[in-house]
């Protein structure tokens, strides 16, 4: 009787794979006909509309699971009250809940870029792949399929997110090399009477973009004030950046002299007119100079407003130089979708000069 139940049971699953493989067989004759039948525009509608269910498909399974699972629903994000209740979910699915203090309400993507939004995961995700790819305003509104004004939007939305993630810079260590940055302060859509003319060197009309880089390429960058920098502001910025045990190389700016004390680090002084000390130069930080130049000019006409937001996307574009790998777009992806963004459209709905930015 065992034999017979073991025959009848192997005759079952032999059944299931058999018709799985017909199952398989008939899906693939029809892509098959379907792809050599279609023109090359009906193939790449196809393969775009693929690529968006999969990226939705990978948002839903993985990444939102993941945000629902470690979502802390003890407090409200409005009020920070505890006196929470479950209300339901919204038609994505996701579990509401209603704070009994303030009556409003909320969810695991309360704050974060796709909150209060109809637009798609698969959508924020070709955007953000248009913002690391340098592309213009327009540009990105023509890939997502959104107006250039929602394209503004969602650029200074994200930006913000990479400013907050990139706001921590890490500890630098033996040789450091430190400079400053001068840019040009600027408020696009704004008129100015009786403007002046841009000066050279230090002046009001330029910020400091704080800069320093160690021997392995580690990097403290920071949007400061304007005008000649003060050693105070100096030692706010390095002072948890800059152990005692480094060597720091810079030139003779009059604000160093009090820094590189309260640092009580060893300082190497290149002098006025000078390249070079004892085999030191700046070559390393004027390198970095350089290359946040030539990231700042494709962006020509940055507020000063929103300087430091641009240099959040410098920052994190730097710390994962491999973005265009997919792998590593992924995490990209899923580390500023879950991220809370302060900003909301509601902010610059009837500001008009932020649609000149």
């Amino acid at each position: 009787r065992s034999t017979r139940k073991e025959s009848s049971a192997a005759s079952d699953v032999y059944k299931r794979q058999r018709w799985k493989a017909m199952e398989d067989k008939m899906f693939n004759d029809i892509i098959d006909s379907i792809i050599n039948n279609a023109s090359d525009d009906e193939i790449e509608i196809i393969r775009e509309k693929l690529n968006n269910h999969l990226i939705n498909h990978i948002y839903d399974t993985n990444i939102h699971e993941e945000l629902s699972n470690n979502y802390d629903s003890s407090f409200c994000p409005h009020c920070q009250s505890k006196h929470i209740i479950k209300y339901g979910k919204d038609n994505k699915g996701n579990q509401r809940y209603l704070c009994k203090e303030c009556l409003k309400t909320f969810s695991s993507i309360t704050g974060s870029l796709l909150s209060y939004t109809k637009k798609q995961p698969y959508q924020w995700f070709e955007y953000i792949q248009s913002l690391f790819n340098g592309d213009t305003l327009a540009r990105s509104a023509a890939i997502v399929g959104i107006s250039e004004q929602t394209s503004l939007v969602w650029r200074h939305k994200i930006l913000s997110i990479l400013a907050t993630l990139t706001d921590d810079d890490p500890v630098l260590s033996d040789t450091v090399y430190l400079d400053e940055k001068l840019n040009v302060v600027s408020h696009p859509g704004k008129h100015i009477e009786n403007k002046e003319k841009v000066k050279r060197g230090m002046s009001h009309q330029k910020r400091n973009i704080v800069c320093a880089i160690d021997q392995h390429n580690n990097k403290v960058i920071q949007v400061s004030e304007t005008g000649r920098i003060h050693s105070k502001e100096l030692y706010k910025i390095y002072k948890d950046k800059i152990p005692s045990t480094c060597q720091v190389v810079s030139d003779s700016l009059r604000s160093y002299h009090k820094l590189m004390k309260d640092l009580k680090v060893k300082w190497v002084k290149i002098p006025s007119g000078k390249k070079e000390k004892d085999g030191y130069t700046l070559k390393k930080i004027n390198d970095l100079h350089s290359s946040i130049d030539l990231f700042l000019y494709k962006y020509r006409g940055i507020s000063d407003k929103y300087l430091r937001n641009y240099m959040g996307l410098y920052k994190y574009k730097d710390q994962h130089n491999k973005y265009y790998q997919k792998k590593v777009f992924l995490h990209i992806f899923k580390e500023i979708i879950n991220s809370l963004c302060a900003l909301k459209f509601s902010d610059f709905k009837y500001d008009s000069k932020f649609f000149a930015i």
